[in-house]
């Protein structure tokens, strides 16, 4: 989808990282958007009830009574979505993210890759001095997932005892 309709039809140029952004945007929302419906729809609909029957406006109701128990299943279903985003290779290399890059990208519009790209192309390699870049490419990967998902557990933890 990403080759077929931002490369040729909008014409973007190849390996940018705004198209691979996008890309891996649009495959993580269905992840996202069905684990915050699910926790939407986990929250009890007697605390609708109360809030409604209390005077609440219906605006009042999601955002003060069913969002904030609901969010911690979001940011599970955004963990899990971010997590299956970093380890995407496939549709960065439908894309064109395999470019040789020298330095560093100014901005969004220069040619640009990403690490699982980088480590797929380094795994690919003959000389041994490659084995020790994908290794530590892997564990920087590795790293950055461990950071964002004790971030978010943190995160989840304090909002769940917050609110319920």
């Amino acid at each position: 989808m990403g080759l077929a309709i931002f490369i040729i039809a909008f014409g973007l140029p190849r390996s940018i990282p705004l198209v691979g952004g996008i890309v891996l945007a649009l495959m993580t929302l269905p992840t996202i958007i069905i684990s915050s419906r699910a926790a939407i729809r986990a929250v009890p609909p007697s605390i609708r009830d109360a809030a409604l029957g209390v005077g609440a406006s219906k605006m009042q109701t999601i955002l003060h009574h069913v969002i904030p128990p609901a969010l911690p299943g979001m940011l599970t279903g955004t963990i899990i979505g971010m997590a299956q985003a970093l380890g995407e290779t496939a549709p960065l290399l439908m894309i064109g993210m395999v470019a040789f890059i020298v330095d560093v990208p100014g901005g969004v519009a220069e040619p640009a890759t990403a690490l699982p790209v980088q480590i797929f192309m380094w795994a690919d390699f003959a000389e041994r001095m490659f084995i020790q870049k994908t290794s530590a490419a892997i564990i920087v990967l590795l790293a950055f997932l461990i950071t964002m998902n004790a971030g978010a557990i943190i995160l989840r933890k304090k909002l769940e005892r917050r609110w319920l």
